[in-house]
């Protein structure tokens, strides 16, 4: 493959539905900085949850699930090692994602340095684009991860095709109390445990009614709200549509 660079603008207006069944393997790095929203990412079984000021790099050859887009500004792009002026430094030479928090004025300036290299970019300025990038990599370091309980937590509920718990089933899962659970939760993700179980909820209902042969109440079961009614009720809450709507708009 040759040299190769690319960035583009990522910008999503309010929560969006993403594919839970297809993953996207890049030969080369990725990586994506936000300055607003949130995006929730699976690499190899493990999820991260980027948030606004927050840098993410994720090595060659691994598989990305995206499952949860809201209210995104931002950009994310991809580099071959080949591409860049110097391939010593240590996150290069991590096989795990590494993410990283900016805050204040470096996520200022980090946010203004990607859009300079997006306009580098379109201008074919790679001197400009090599030196940017041994910046941004110079400032990253390896070994930071996720918070135990908020990652597994995370993994157990955007497992794919499985009926969303309690808050209470979550916590006897991970061997800790409900409060404990939605204290670190929220610390971590600026969400409580019943906004992300209603998030998964949502996007598996979207998932279950692309196939014609479920009911509505099937659909309903699957996703852990046996009163159809009731789920009809909190998909259109969510979704501003009934599950019939939202079947048939497709």
């Amino acid at each position: 493959m040759k040299s190769f660079f690319d960035i583009r603008p990522l910008q999503v207006s309010g929560q969006t539905e993403v594919s839970r069944t297809k993953p996207f393997r890049n030969n080369v790095f990725s990586f994506a900085f936000l300055m607003e929203g949130e995006v929730l990412v699976e690499v190899e079984g493990k999820n991260f949850l980027i948030s606004a000021g927050q840098f993410m790099i994720v090595p060659e050859n691994k598989d990305i699930y995206i499952r949860h887009f809201n209210g995104c500004k931002g950009f994310d792009g991809c580099f071959s090692l080949d591409y860049l002026k110097d391939v010593s430094y240590p996150v290069l030479r991590s096989d795990k994602p590494i993410q990283q928090s900016f805050w204040f004025d470096d996520a200022v300036f980090m946010g203004s340095l990607l859009k300079r290299m997006y306009i580098a970019h379109q201008d074919k300025d790679k001197a400009f684009l090599q030196s940017a990038i041994d910046l941004i990599l110079s400032q990253l370091r390896p070994g930071g991860r996720v918070a135990v309980i908020p990652e597994k937590f995370l993994q157990l509920v955007f497992q794919r095709d499985t009926v969303s718990l309690s808050v209470s089933e979550y916590a006897d899962l991970l061997q800790v109390t409900p409060n404990y659970l939605n204290k670190t939760v929220k610390n971590h993700t600026h969400r409580t445990a019943i906004d992300w179980i209603e998030i998964a909820r949502v996007n598996l209902a979207k998932q279950l009614l692309k196939d014609p042969s479920l009911s509505i109440a099937d659909i309903a079961e699957k996703t852990g709200l046996v009163d159809q009614s009731y789920f009809s009720r909190f998909f259109k809450k969510k979704t501003g549509m009934t599950p019939s709507q939202y079947r048939n708009n497709r």
